[in-house]
């Protein structure tokens, strides 16, 4: 598998497998504000370029930091994005209580079709699945 990153940087990486019809998200630590990810959803319009519909996503979110509540907005605004692009599901990996009522809320808004796992190996077979 070969993966295309379209961003990287302190707060957030996003990749893309073509061939896997995938992406990658990996949030990392504390996001302050919407300023503090300025192209967050521009990075998501420009992996959205080289995917198909029905392509799937993992999201990593183990070492991410509960978000402030004026954060929700550009979440949903991202996760819209991607329903709009075509993903068919989405796999996030959690360790922190806190942070998966956060992120199931934002999925509860916007329909994202996500199912929570605690190891990438458990996550990457169920988006395997047809």
């Amino acid at each position: 598998m070969s993966l295309t990153t379209i961003s990287n940087n302190k707060h957030y990486i996003i990749e893309i497998a073509p061939d896997k019809n995938r992406a990658y998200l990996k949030i990392i630590g504390f996001w302050r504000n919407p300023e503090a990810v300025p192209t967050y959803v521009a990075d998501w319009k420009k992996a959205l370029a080289g995917l198909k519909k029905n392509f799937t996503l993992l999201t990593d979110a183990s070492e991410m930091k509960t978000h402030p509540q004026e954060l929700r907005k550009l979440h949903e605004e991202a996760q819209t994005l991607l329903l709009k692009g075509g993903v068919r599901k989405v796999a996030e990996i959690m360790q922190n209580d806190v942070t998966e009522m956060q992120l199931d809320s934002v999925a509860k808004t916007t329909q994202f079709p996500k199912k929570n796992f605690r190891d990438r190996a458990t996550a990457e077979l169920w988006l395997d699945e047809v």
